[in-house]
């Protein structure tokens, strides 16, 4: 357990193949929790000495009602580098852990080797929605406090369709999101008003911006083949970055946005590759 600005953040750390392993640190995305790591961590460990750590709020974490904008979502994740002894690690993020990462390579140039962003911190929330009341209305999570565990668990193959073989591991990644109760019923370990905290950040960020800052290697890696609206908007964004000079790497995945989950061993190889190639 790991305090930052009062904060106490679980973390797990899992050894590499030696002393001098180079280190990963693993930011999941909104919702979520380290667990979404849990399929990947065995391969990468092969090569890094690997961190992850469940973000203020989420699973095992400490839950205040404030704090959920970058200036301490990037606080918390330096206070993981400093005390794991993790001196300038490869920093990956999902979805939000990807703007999360994003901001942290932007604002803090020397603190990691480069940043791996999957399926996140390229877009703008401002572009497919007009308004935050508009983005808060679409995006606010689904009411499932108080449903029966056991029907929530049936919903978890309708979450992936086709994409993800819903093995008992899965089950528990996605379970492992939820307090269940001693009634048998669920509650999101994330509570509903700080989810929409970490929205509202979320809708402030300007990605382009910070593409146009960063000085540490980045990795894009994005989806396709899924909802075809956020294809398009992650076309568009590529696009603008690429029209900008950014120099974030680029690379797609045919996929859902739950790589972690569905092409876990492809991730990792391309991270892999990554840190070769770019990161010094």
């Amino acid at each position: 357990m790991i305090a930052a600005d009062g904060v106490v953040l679980a973390v797990r750390t899992f050894a590499g193949p030696g002393a001098d392993a180079p280190t990963v640190v693993l930011h999941h995305g909104l919702a979520s929790s380290q667990h979404i790591w849990d399929l990947i961590v065995p391969d990468l460990s092969r090569t890094f000495r690997v961190v992850t750590f469940d973000a203020r709020g989420h699973g095992r974490s400490t839950k205040p009602s404030s704090g959920y904008g970058f200036d301490h979502t990037v606080a918390d994740a330096m206070a993981v580098f400093r005390a794991t002894r993790a001196r300038r690690p490869l920093l990956i993020g999902h979805s939000w852990g990807a703007m999360v990462a994003l901001e942290l390579a932007a604002r803090h140039p020397r603190a990691s080797s480069g940043v791996v962003l999957v399926d996140g911190g390229v877009t703008s929330m401002r572009e497919g929605f007009a308004s935050w009341a508009e983005a808060r209305t679409a995006l606010a999570p689904p009411h499932l406090a108080g449903t029966p565990v056991e029907e929530f668990r049936a919903m978890i193959p309708m979450f992936f369709g086709d994409a993800v073989e819903v093995t008992p591991q899965i089950e528990d990644i996605v379970l492992g999101v939820m307090r269940v109760g001693a009634d048998g019923t669920i509650r999101p370990r994330l509570r509903r008003a700080n989810h929409l905290r970490i929205l509202h950040a979320i809708w402030e960020q300007d990605p382009f911006a910070l593409h146009a800052h960063l000085r540490t290697p980045a990795l894009a890696l994005l989806a396709r083949g899924g909802d075809a609206g956020w294809d398009a908007r992650r076309r568009r964004a590529v696009a603008a970055l690429r029209a900008a000079g950014s120099p974030t790497r680029i690379a797609w995945m045919d996929g859902i946005h739950d790589l972690p989950l569905q092409h876990p061993l492809d991730l990792a190889r391309r991270i892999r590759a990554f840190a070769r190639s770019a990161v010094r």
